[in-house]
């Protein structure tokens, strides 16, 4: 598949370039990020360039992951990246700590949704968290997904696991509010 940009008043989603290398570089050194992503740990600048250059690429072409950059709709800057690997429906996403909490990944969510939904390529998308990533988890809560658990992880991590993680499905023909049984603390 080609890369396609998705976009609204908020945000622009399009792809990762050679420019935005020390973006992600600087914000994949994070701890957050070796607690709950896959992210290779230490992140490196290859690891940013091969990213860029390679793995989201590689996805596009192959029709197994597609993967945005997430920007403002009016600034090249890059806040975060969320992808949504066709294999295993689901849906992956990060921001970099500037910009947490300003409701950018639930728009980019509803972005990504949309258009999986619209094109027909899965009529269910599933979302995971390692336990206890709460940020994760509200994002997930608040675009209407249905908590369906606490099971090993679909993907393995670094370290060759399956570490616990929370799991949750949203259909497309799901009402998008939000839905009762998440684990304390998480809607609100």
């Amino acid at each position: 598949m080609e890369p396609v940009d998705l976009s609204s008043p908020l945000l622009r989603l399009d792809q990762p370039t050679p420019a935005d290398a020390e973006t992600i570089f600087a914000y994949c050194q994070d701890p957050l990020f070796e607690k709950y992503l896959t992210v290779p740990w230490p992140y490196t600048w290859a690891h940013a360039d091969s990213f860029i250059a390679e793995y989201v690429p590689g996805g596009w072409a192959s029709d197994l992951e597609y993967t945005w950059a997430v920007r403002a709709a009016d600034a090249p800057e890059l806040l975060g990246v969320i992808g949504f690997r066709v294999p295993d429906a689901s849906l992956g996403y990060w921001l970099g700590a500037p910009h947490r909490g300003r409701g950018l990944i639930p728009e980019a969510q509803r972005l990504v949704i949309d258009w999986v939904f619209a094109n027909g390529i899965v009529s269910t998308v599933n979302w995971q968290c390692l336990v206890g990533n709460m940020p994760s988890s509200r994002t997930a809560w608040r675009a209407g997904f249905t908590f369906t658990g606490e099971a090993p992880a679909v993907q393995v991590h670094r370290d060759g696991t399956y570490p616990p993680a929370w799991h949750g499905r949203l259909r497309a023909t799901d009402d998008r509010a939000p839905k009762p049984g998440w684990p304390a603390g998480v809607a609100g």
